[in-house]
């Protein structure tokens, strides 16, 4: 239980009902002498000689040295149990961290449908509309057997106008396409999968994802992997159980 005082009489209400469970009860103050200690099983003091607030009365130092004392033993009880990410991940299972070290590239994928597809001879002007309603930002330039052949942004959408200007009517997707994009397979960890995206020189959105014969299967986004969506929650609920 922390507390600056030891006095607070919202958590020395607390400690009748604690106790009655049998649960081991440990005061972490920063007055010597108060109630609290009197009534926990151990007593850890944090002395503080004064607070950041120039009244001396706002906590300030005092919250801070118990947040730094809070993540110290949070580390070494970790250490001390061996935590594994599989175990960090069970008692987070809902966050960014939990998400990205519990499920794999195929628990969050886009897929068939889904899929903001087009042929490389496909003219862009044809394909706004494809590339603007699978909210992926993207195109996936594929050939007859579904290959991947390249990937087509907004952002390079941008550019091509910049450039082009009314130029941009004749041409291909394939013509201004990106044809060696980063790639994920399937049974790749999220986290994985968000990493790659993130890192330099230029972090991107998105990752199309293949199988070993470089055959389009489906089509991972950054913003998916944090937020995730209600498939993914589903999938989090089922592994939970």
């Amino acid at each position: 239980m922390f507390s600056k005082s030891g006095n607070t009489e919202e958590l020395l209400r607390l400690v009748p009902c604690v106790k009655a469970k049998g649960v081991l009860l440990i005061s972490v103050t920063s007055v010597e002498g108060n109630a609290l200690m009197g009534l926990c099983d151990l007593n850890v003091h944090l002395p503080v000689e004064r607070e950041l607030c120039p009244f001396d009365l706002a906590p300030t130092t005092s919250t801070a040295i118990q947040m730094v004392f809070g993540c110290t033993v949070a580390i070494a009880l970790m250490d001390a149990k061996c935590l594994s990410k599989e175990g960090y991940a069970a008692n987070h299972p809902a966050g960014r961290i939990g998400k990205s070290l519990i499920f794999k590239v195929k628990d969050v994928m886009k897929k068939q449908e889904e899929l903001p597809v087009c042929k490389e001879g496909d003219l862009i002007m044809d394909q706004l509309v494809e590339l603007t309603s699978k909210g992926c930002g993207c195109l996936l330039v594929i050939d007859d057997d579904y290959h991947l052949i390249g990937t087509f942004t907004d952002g390079d959408l941008r550019r091509t106008l910049k450039a082009s200007k009314e130029g941009i009517f004749k041409l291909t997707v394939g013509e201004m396409c990106n044809r060696k994009p980063r790639t994920i397979t399937a049974n790749r960890m999220a986290v994985e999968a968000m990493q790659k995206m993130e890192a330099p020189p230029s972090p991107v959105q998105f990752l199309p994802v293949i199988d070993e014969d470089n055959t389009l299967i489906g089509i991972v986004t950054l913003h998916g992997l944090k937020l995730g969506d209600p498939q993914s929650e589903l999938l989090l609920l089922r592994s939970c159980m």
